[in-house]
């Protein structure tokens, strides 16, 4: 026997009266649950909503946005399946989220925070000694610290679930926990006669526990790029390294993301970039 309630919603249809009701939808006789206004109650068959063929169908796809969809705050709550990914999506006013998305930038638990500015490194080399070479660098003159900007932006994916204080170059922890940490910069530059030599980008994850009178190294990571014989001319973001480490850290930790270049060309000069795809650094508290 099916079951179906609709008898107040039937009524206010003919009346025009505002009620309140629940609905069963049942193959059993039964009753919706009390905090339920629509109870679907089968154990062989589920319920069908709206299906989409790729994300690009999706109601408010814009390509040109930031984050691929227009804003829409009547949407939200909205639920759809998206046939080429197999899974459901849904909608929370600015961008569709998919269900299956972890240690994604909606985590209670995460905040990401783009460079703020750009810094720019200079190498000349005079005698056979180039002022970004590997002893140079070792020695920490060409290494700089990235300024960090305090901007949120859900479509550009900058956000600051764990309410961390952001200074000119760095982020302060304020709860003493299990920590993933990830920075990112991404590099522009051209070198001329680099005579077939590597070019290596340095990026540092510092942590600092004294309010930043001293700091150590947490991780750090090279990166290499053939630098060409004669001219490399790179494009903004191209050439990019990441660093990460994964550490518990004491309330009030400061951590701050640092680069440098090394290089043996004559002349070289090189800066980051500050879109937020290429440069940044992602908090996430694990426990």
């Amino acid at each position: 026997m099916k079951t179906k309630k609709y008898f107040c919603s039937i009524i206010a249809l003919l009346t025009g009266i505002s009620v309140s009701a629940q609905v069963l939808i049942s193959t059993t006789a039964g009753s919706p649950h009390i905090n339920a206004l629509l109870d679907i109650k089968n154990p062989l068959k589920g319920a069908l909503l709206t299906k989409a063929n790729m994300i690009s169908n999706f109601p408010l796809y814009n390509a040109a946005a930031d984050d691929f969809f227009d804003d829409s705050a009547p949407l939200e709550g909205a639920l759809l399946y998206n046939r080429e990914d197999k899974q459901y999506y849904k909608y929370d006013g600015t961008v569709w989220v998919p269900a299956l998305q972890l240690g994604g930038f909606h985590n209670p638990f995460e905040t990401r925070r783009k460079a703020g500015g750009s810094e720019s490194w200079t190498c000349v080399s005079l005698l056979g000694v180039n002022t970004c070479d590997l002893t140079q660098l070792f020695g920490n003159n060409n290494t700089k610290v990235i300024p960090v900007s305090n901007a949120d932006s859900r479509p550009q994916l900058l956000v600051n679930n764990l309410n961390l204080a952001t200074g000119t170059d760095y982020v302060t922890i304020p709860a003493a926990g299990l920590y993933h940490i990830s920075g990112v910069v991404g590099f522009s530059g051209t070198s001329i006669l680099g005579l077939g030599q590597d070019v290596s980008y340095w990026v540092n994850l510092d942590v600092s526990y004294d309010n930043g009178i001293s700091w150590s190294t947490l991780a750090f990571k090279e990166t290499l790029q053939y630098g060409g014989i004669f001219i490399d001319i790179g494009q903004a973001g191209n050439k990019s390294a990441s660093v990460s480490s994964t550490v518990t850290l004491p309330a009030n930790s400061r951590i701050r993301l640092a680069a440098s270049v090394s290089t043996s060309s004559l002349i070289s000069t090189y800066s980051n970039s500050t879109d937020h795809k290429d440069t940044f650094i992602n908090v996430q508290k694990l426990k």
